[in-house]
């Protein structure tokens, strides 16, 4: 039994009570005392003898003889119990005195579930969902593919294939995932929650496409923010037991993006227009709140196109770039005009000419020559009219549609192995086995890695747990580390014994941003007597740090 840990009890001054008939001394019962209801974590470690002691008035301190038992059935070891499995317990407190006497009493111990913050680490982000009657009976890492085995499905919500991506609001986006599947047959596709499309599967190899749009949502800086997308595969529908190996997914937006859209969607032409009138006469002016321009000639001129306005749009058009220009315009009179982009307002370079009314649309690339400024001109001069111009937009289309493509493979768990370590790495439904035939002397000489995953925040906020043993006793250092090089937020040693453990393993505090990997390392002068041993591990996550730890 571990250590006793003493109280101040309110005992008599008296060490002893005496009969009232004779001397002879009355052996008082030993009490426990600090025992309370416990509230703790699955797979922490409990210390089921904090504050708690037995104390005897004759014997003096006996916690050292105290048994505890759990209900159901939990190993204890020195005072300690490791509750693998969320539930209500019963622990109970057992003592005698030297000379027999008994005390017993037990309190309960609610186990709760982790908050699992990440259980995908290693599948780069794919999970797996289900419902109504579904039974999984495979998931997880699988080679370098995530694959599930599951029985029960009826319908296509009943078996969901999940992944989170962040995508840039307003921007289309199209999908590709790579999978192989045991049935054919027709399946949804669903974003955040809801079916966006349907599509045929084969048994066997399949490559699906399907495209998603984000709602648009401005950001402070006034340009398309980010948010999340939960995409999802609905596969639930398939009839007969369903076995699915994902190998990757593949996301691309096109650069045809509308940068300066919203710019000129809100573009107020107040302030922005002069009137030209060389001889003529008319007015100019804004309608609709500022949304629109118009240009009214009430007296002819004597040149050519000598009434009109210009309106400068403040906004810098550069060589090479592509431009899809659009707007809205009414002529009162069946007389010319016309509307011209150019470069500035004075001794100018075209950018586009127009003369047509109605919906206009046209797509213009910037030269050396043109390039600066973007100005409208709009003349009707030597002709009476009314011209009105509404709806203008400018959007930036990037050079030749240019793809932006990101790809989600799975990844595999390897091994790396020097200077006398020798061994093998493999990964089956998510359970990691490392074979290894010798152990080298230093820690990094028989490495266990995952693949790996996106990981941001504050690491001090994570614990991350595993189950893990191994077929002989042997010391392991876990390391969570950015993934191309060394730096570390966790290093721990540990000791894996031929009993499945679950360790529970907090973070260190601090800042983290990117792509990260698990490691186990097993090279060690104290592993060298040791020749093929197989350690296992499964159950990698990593939850959120709960009130319970602190």
């Amino acid at each position: 039994m571990k250590k006793a840990k003493f109280l101040i009890l309110p005992i008599a001054a008296a060490a002893l009570t005496l009969t009232a008939c004779s001397n002879k001394e009355v052996n008082h019962g030993p009490e426990l005392w600090g025992t309370n209801d416990i509230t703790c974590l699955a797979g922490a470690t409990v210390d089921l003898l904090d504050g708690v002691a037995a104390l005897d008035l004759e014997d003096g301190d006996i916690t050292p003889d105290m048994k505890i038992t759990v209900t159901p059935e939990v190993e204890v070891e020195n005072g300690y119990a490791v509750f693998a499995e969320a539930g209500a317990y019963e622990v109970c407190y057992e003592v005698r005195d030297s000379q027999g006497k008994y005390a017993r009493t037990t309190v309960d111990a609610t186990v709760t579930e982790r908050e699992v913050y990440m259980d995908n680490a290693m599948t780069n982000g794919f999970s797996l969902k289900t419902g109504g009657g579904v039974k999984v009976l495979n998931n997880g890492l699988n080679g370098s593919v995530y694959s599930f085995k599951v029985t029960g499905n009826e319908i296509a919500e009943d078996v969901k294939l999940s992944r989170s991506y962040t995508l840039i609001t307003g921007e289309e986006y199209t999908f590709e995932y790579y999978f192989n599947c045991n049935l054919a047959g027709r399946i949804k596709i669903a974003a955040n929650g809801k079916s966006i499309a349907e599509r045929q599967i084969t048994a066997g190899e399949n490559k699906l496409q399907f495209t998603y749009t984000l709602p648009y949502a401005e950001a402070a800086d006034g340009e398309a923010a980010h948010d999340t997308a939960e995409i999802e595969l609905w596969l639930g529908g398939l009839d007969g037991d369903l076995e699915v190996s994902l190998s990757k997914s593949v996301a691309t937006r096109y650069q045809h993006g509308d940068l300066l859209t919203d710019k000129i969607a809100d573009f107020d032409f107040n302030d922005h227009i002069l009137g030209r009138f060389d001889g003529s006469e008319g007015n100019v002016g804004t309608v609709e709140n500022g949304k629109g321009v118009y240009l009214e000639m009430t007296k002819a001129g004597s040149a050519d196109w000598c009434g009109g306005v210009f309106v400068n749009t403040g906004l810098t058009v550069s060589e090479g770039d592509t431009y899809v220009i659009s707007y809205d315009v009414e002529a009162r009179d069946a007389n010319p005009f016309f509307v011209k982009f150019q470069n500035k307002q004075w001794d100018e370079k075209e950018i586009a000419f127009k003369d047509q009314t109605g919906p206009v649309s046209f797509e213009t690339t910037i030269t050396s020559e043109n390039q600066g400024s973007l100005w409208i001109y709009i003349a009707s001069g030597n002709y009476l009219n009314k011209i009105t111009l509404k709806n203008l937009s400018v959007k930036l289309k990037f050079a030749d549609g240019q793809p932006i493509t990101q790809t989600f493979a799975i990844g595999q768990v390897y091994s790396s192995n020097y200077g006398g370590g020798a061994g093998s790495a493999k990964c089956e439904y998510g359970k990691i086995i490392y074979d290894v035939q010798t152990f080298g002397n230093e820690w990094g000489q028989n490495e266990l890695g995952t693949p790996s995953f996106a990981l941001s925040g504050a690491a001090g906020n994570y614990v991350i747990t595993f189950k893990a043993k191994a077929s002989s006793p042997v010391s392991c250092v876990f390391a969570a580390s950015v993934a191309d090089y060394w730096d570390t937020f966790v290093w721990k040693q540990l000791k894996l014994t031929t009993e499945e453990q679950i360790f529970s393993i907090r973070c260190d505090d601090k800042a983290v941003e990117g792509q990260y990997k698990f490691l186990w390392q097993f090279g060690t002068y104290a592993n060298t007597a040791y020749t093929d041993v197989t350690v296992e591990i499964s159950d990698v996550k990593i939850c959120l740090l709960s009130e319970l730890e602190n």
